[in-house]
């Protein structure tokens, strides 16, 4: 690579700049102090001063941005972050229609419920977690200025053991915009909690038949209803496009299933987000517990199984624990949720 002397340069046809992508520029061995690019990744010139890379001003036709995992999809640069971080601008256009970003923030989704345990008279099965909340921009109607954004990815909520519900996932967030986190499934009078979406209700052998936790509007829905009898189902938890379904009474207590996530291709493929867990089977019930699309985990099944997790990285609900008489078998306990995630997109060349 040639070097210039300090000193003015006129250009009166075209300047050739070396041309790399940003992978092989942080390969350059030692480069100097002052050395001038084009970066063909980010579409912009940049200038070394000695520790790094930086945008010259103005140079920019479009946002330029670091932070978590980046990928493009056609025109469009994509970060994604599955833990917390920030989303740094370093430069944006001197066209303010090139300054927006699309986003979505999935929050953590909610345990599944446990199993009422202690008193082989009065058990039952626990509801499915709520999915974690979802809160999607209307297409690219944000727009960023040079500086950073704090990015945070919520935790799924662990499973509930024994006569708990499950505990809620933890929110999510990018800048001003924030989600909830999903809501724990609940177990006999311990009802579904509220959240981003609703945790499913357990089944309640006393009759009570309560409804599930209630989801945040415009990021989630609600839980089902637990059956109110022993040998019925579990609520399922609510999902970020449908609410779970009520649990059922015998003689057709087939498993309540979760609600059905949001699906979206804001990172260039279509993947549904956000289902709620599945509620759990009766005892030698001959139907499979679902959990919602989007990373619901299912219900248990028999006396011996857990709820399935949730999906992380989706934010699914974990499914609800089997009812079982805790005399004769080990104690299940209800799915742990999935972690959330935080995605921003823009477009970064024509």
């Amino acid at each position: 690579m040639s070097t210039l002397q300090a000193g003015t340069l006129n250009v009166t046809g075209a300047l050739n700049l070396p041309n790399y992508t940003t992978t092989q520029r942080d390969a350059l061995s030692s480069p100097a102090t002052g050395t001038i690019i084009f970066n063909t990744t980010d579409g912009v010139i940049e200038i070394y001063d000695g520790t790094e890379w930086t945008a010259t001003a103005g140079a920019a036709s479009y946002v330029v941005a670091t932070g978590g995992a980046t990928s493009t999809s056609g025109d469009y640069k994509i970060h994604t972050f599955n833990s917390g971080g920030t989303f740094n601008v370093a430069s944006v256009s001197s066209d303010a229609a090139n300054n927006k970003v699309d986003y979505m923030v999935v929050a953590g989704g909610g345990g599944g419920g446990g199993f009422a345990s202690g008193n082989f008279n009065n058990f039952g099965s626990g509801g499915g977690g709520g999915a974690g909340g979802i809160l999607k921009s209307a297409g690219f109607n944000f727009t960023v200025s040079a500086g950073s954004y704090p990015v945070g990815v919520g935790g799924g909520g662990a499973g509930g053991t024994g006569n708990n519900a499950g505990s809620d996932g933890g929110g999510s967030q990018f800048g001003p915009f924030s989600s909830s986190g999903g809501g724990g499934g609940g177990q006999q009078d311990k009802p579904g909690r509220p959240g981003g979406s609703g945790g499913g209700n357990g089944t309640d052998e006393q009759g009570e038949n309560n409804p599930g936790g209630s989801g945040v509007s415009g990021q989630g829905t609600n839980g089902g209803r637990g059956a109110p009898t022993q040998n019925g189902t579990s609520g399922g938890g609510g999902g970020a496009a449908e609410a779970g379904e009520d649990g059922y009474n015998r003689p057709n207590s087939r498993p309540a299933r979760g609600g059905d996530g949001y699906s979206t291709s804001i990172n260039g493929s279509s993947i549904t987000y956000g289902g709620g867990g599945g509620g759990a089977n009766y005892p030698g019930g001959p139907h499979n517990p679902e959990g919602g699309s989007g990373g619901g985990g299912p219900g248990g099944t028999s006396p011996t199984q857990s709820g399935v997790d949730g999906t992380g990285g989706l934010g699914g609900g974990g499914g609800g624990a089997c009812d079982q008489d805790p005399r004769n078998y080990p104690e299940p306990r209800g799915g742990n949720g999935g972690g959330g995630i935080v995605i921003v997109r823009y477009k970064y060349q024509n």
